[in-house]
């Protein structure tokens, strides 16, 4: 697998394709956010916080929506064929909503 270094990444491009995969998800997915960088190897790396609807962070479907959103975001953005590893951290939105982490928003 190539290394990408972070300035070669497409950002914009990045971020539509991103984008594109929430709508596909929605209403289940409210947003998906983004960073790329290194992991704890040093190893390149993007790191995906996916805000998901309180419904479907319930434990009946929370399972089988994160597997959703990390296959289709897998699939449609193919983070490993720009040299980088993929991390995903899920959050409901009632819980962003009482944190209020900006990097999520």
């Amino acid at each position: 697998m190539p290394i990408v270094p972070r300035g070669y990444v497409d950002q914009a491009q990045l971020a539509s394709v991103v984008e594109e995969v929430r709508q596909a998800l929605s209403p289940d997915v409210v947003r998906i956010r983004f960073d790329v960088g290194e992991d704890w190897i040093g190893a390149p790396a993007i790191f995906f916080r996916v805000v998901l609807s309180d419904q479907a962070s319930r434990r009946p479907r929370l399972r089988d929506v994160t597997e959703l959103v990390s296959r289709r975001v897998q699939d449609q953005v193919k983070p490993d064929e720009m040299g980088l590893q993929a991390y995903f951290n899920y959050r409901s939105d009632s819980e962003q909503r009482e944190m209020k982490e900006q990097s999520w928003e």
